[in-house]
């Protein structure tokens, strides 16, 4: 329960600055309003919707009442609903469900079929609910849903365009302190009659988040924002099913939490997923959300933004900035104010299953063990040359895993538990988990592209998982056989494009794969195949690089065995990849090169095609 007690504790803070709902009500996207007057009268229907950057009309997201999950039945929500309930009005559609417009390209009202019961059923809920009501905002509802005719909006021109849109209520002249228009809904009689009509679900018990003795919820609030999880929201507290029951409870009893605890965990977590919220973001299949437990807004706020641009970092300067700032609040100071390393922060992933949410991960601690864990996670990534311009996010790493098409990697071919559980080993200090590495070096040998990231990856995973020294560049005194045959490798794959210049492919796209996973079967064949070019070479105008070559071969076998090992397992074939890739990449002005070898110290000694970093 220690998710749901600090997701409630954060409700608090968010309620109070007014990004999270109160008690029995929910963020709904609402287009438009009914101004009404004393007697219920209709005097508009105003559109509240407003522009985003490409002109199109986005509703306004505000708290109303909570509605629940409506399927497909026929349930009135309270005090808003969508035009077929609120008006008994909808817009004309086809066959295939799309709306029909009318010669000047509107919307066309209709009033009849389904709708007609939706607008029944929503006058019956609120002649039920306000019958006796003394407030005048809700007595002009009242008035409203025993007067309203759904022919009135045609009769009347109000605007087609908000025709199956979410409406609210709002009696003529209200306005809250501020000037702002108060909704009927907001009013305190409104909130009075929400809160007082909840069920108060059975005998009372002790609540396992609060510790208060409270009637406990019997549905946990739906979750919304996860991706790939049900539009209209999952459940991460659910027991729908007599497996998931125990000594005969029903549903919530199973978990005793209060309607209370309940609603703030659920309008807390729904908040931090809320689109723009900037507290979420998605790594592989995992949603991921995280907040700080500060007091002040303002201060939570400042390490937030600062987490958000640590773990998806848009800007490289901004990035950098951030970078630095993060690597001095590990070594426990920070040059800001209100960036206290004890302060504690909380770090939540969540994936889709099914009518649910699974946990991937859950990390809370402290902003220094944050600043930590990330500094140490770019150390391990650390090569010459970079392999990102910047400091990189962990969800840049999942697409080196992935299926190429035309070039890009595909996301969904990424594998499905990869981002949850490389975020936890991130945000922990452990192990990175071992799919990455498989998943790497399975793409290097499907698609023969070696790049800076690839091997960035491979060379993260072998030092924190196996503590293994593997250089960030070129290690002419490394002595591990699968290294140096690496090396090897980039340089026959060298003397072939010397020797024939102008290949469309080389060794690596036909023997790459091979050489790596059984190197005694490979390599023979491929000295030999370079013996042959350096005597052309040496017969032409190249043959200071030919001796270069042979020196470079030389100084490779000297630190290996007679015959290459049969066979590399994964780990080995991870550091083959590193060394083919240093090689590959050492400055040509390497003060290991023969006399006749040329070019300038910023290009690779070894150029191939598909030598993107």
């Amino acid at each position: 329960m220690t998710i749901l007690t600090e997701l409630a504790r954060l409700y608090d803070r968010l309620a109070a600055e007014g990004k999270a709902p109160p008690r029995g009500y929910s963020m709904e996207k609402i287009g438009g309003e009914v101004v009404l007057d004393g007697e219920g009268r209709v005097l508009a229907i105003r559109d509240l919707r407003t522009a985003d950057d490409k002109g199109r009309p986005q509703p306004r997201v505000m708290a109303v009442p909570d509605g629940g999950t409506r399927t497909s039945g026929i349930k009135p929500n309270t005090l808003w609903d969508k035009t077929a309930y609120v008006l008994g009005v909808t817009a004309k559609k086809d066959r295939d469900k799309k709306p029909v417009l009318d010669d000047a390209g509107r919307l066309i009202p209709e009033t009849e079929g389904r709708v007609e019961k939706e607008h029944a059923a929503f006058i019956a809920r609120h002649e039920a609910l306000l019958e006796g009501a003394g407030d005048e905002g809700l007595q002009a509802l009242l008035g409203f849903v025993r007067a309203w005719r759904p022919e009135m909006f045609a009769e009347r021109g109000f605007d087609p365009a908000l025709l199956d849109q979410n409406l609210v209520f709002r009696l003529d002249g209200d306005f809250n302190e501020d000037g702002t228009p108060r909704f009927i809904h907001e009013r305190p009689a409104a909130q009075a009659l929400i809160v007082g009509g909840e069920d108060d679900g059975g005998e009372s018990g002790l609540c396992l988040v609060s510790g208060e003795t409270a009637p406990p919820a019997r549905l946990h609030p739906m979750i919304r924002g996860v991706q790939g999880a049900q539009s209209s929201g999952a459940a991460l507290v659910t027991f729908n099913l007599d497996a998931f029951t125990s000594f005969g409870k029903k549903q919530g009893e199973n978990a005793p939490v209060s309607d209370k605890a309940a609603f703030a965990y659920g309008a807390a977590l729904n908040a931090l997923l809320a689109k723009g919220s900037g507290r979420s973001l998605r790594i592989g299949d995992a949603t991921v959300v995280f907040w700080a437990e500060v007091a002040e807004s303002a201060r939570a706020a400042t390490i937030e933004e600062m987490m958000a641009g640590v773990l998806a970092p848009e800007e490289k300067g901004e990035t950098e900035k951030l970078a630095a700032l993060l690597r001095d609040i590990a070594r426990g100071r920070a040059s800001e104010p209100g960036l206290d390393p004890a302060t504690r922060v909380f770090i939540l992933g969540l994936a889709p299953n099914a009518a649910r949410l699974s946990v991937r991960f859950w990390r809370p601690g402290t902003l220094g063990d944050f600043a930590r864990n990330i500094t140490r996670f770019w150390e391990d990534l650390a090569q010459q040359p970079p392999a990102w311009k910047g400091p990189p996010a962990a969800w840049s790493l999942l697409f080196e895993s992935a299926i190429r098409a035309g070039g890009k990697p595909k996301a969904d071919t990424i594998p499905p538990r990869l981002g949850g559980d490389l975020m936890h080993a991130v945000l922990t200090g452990g192990p990175y988990p071992r799919t990455l590495l498989s998943s790497v070096v399975t793409r290097i040998r499907a698609d023969h592209v070696v790049n800076a990231r690839r091997v960035a990856i491979i060379a993260a995973v072998l030092r924190r998982n196996f503590k293994e020294d593997i250089p960030m560049s070129l290690d002419r005194e490394n002595p591990d056989p699968a290294y140096r045959l690496g090396r090897l490798f980039a340089v026959l794959e060298g003397i072939q494009q010397a020797a024939l210049p102008g290949l469309n492919a080389t060794i690596r796209d036909r023997y790459f794969a091979a050489a790596m996973a059984t190197p005694a079967r490979v390599f023979p064949l491929l000295v030999r195949n370079a013996m042959h070019h350096l005597s052309n070479l040496k017969k032409g105008d190249a043959g200071g690089l030919a001796h270069w070559f042979e020196a470079e071969m030389g100084e490779i076998w000297s630190a290996l065995e007679a015959a290459p090992p049969r066979s590399l397992n994964l780990e080995a074939q991870g550091r083959f990849i590193a060394g083919y890739y240093h090689q590959r990449w050492a400055k040509k002005n390497d003060s290991s090169l023969a006399d006749g070898a040329t070019g300038t110290p910023d290009t690779p000694l070894i150029e191939t095609e598909g030598a993107d970093q």
